[in-house]
């Protein structure tokens, strides 16, 4: 079983631009447009930076189908910093099945993988922290 939990924090609030250039972690785009809190996107950054995932030409299907399909014109962005267990390595593939767990969990209107299957983690908890704008806060995988 391993616990993590994921620190979500808005880059532009304060100090913290320097979460435009996390290159290990979460980031979920959020409606700002809508009265209740959605969440549109959920993705991982492994050796890029959010800023690079920010860039539009790096998914320029989904940001035209926002547009086109959903009408959002305006959006924001949380960066989730994941710390784990003391002695426990953040492995490409622990980032990977965190990300997938929460899509597949809150299937997110703009991520069509991991929402109907997905390889699973069993005893992997996620607590999400901070600027997490659901009500839920922990996911259990298995």
């Amino acid at each position: 079983m391993i616990e993590v939990t994921v620190n979500w924090q808005q880059p532009n609030e304060g100090n913290n631009s320097w979460l435009w250039g996390v290159s290990r972690g979460l980031y979920a785009y959020l409606n700002l447009d809508s009265g209740e809190e959605e969440i549109l996107y959920i993705g991982k950054v492994d050796g890029t930076t959010v800023r690079r995932r920010w860039n539009r030409s790096g998914k320029q299907g989904f940001w035209d189908s926002l547009e086109q399909e959903r009408g959002i014109y305006s959006h924001g962005i949380i960066v989730g910093l994941i710390e784990i267990p003391v002695g426990r390595r953040l492995s490409r593939e622990l980032i990977t099945d965190i990300e997938s767990l929460l899509i597949n969990r809150l299937c997110p209107w703009g991520n069509i993988q991991c929402r109907n299957s997905r390889i699973s983690r069993p005893g992997l908890i996620v607590k999400c922290e901070g600027d997490w704008p659901l009500n839920e806060h922990l996911y259990v995988d298995g």
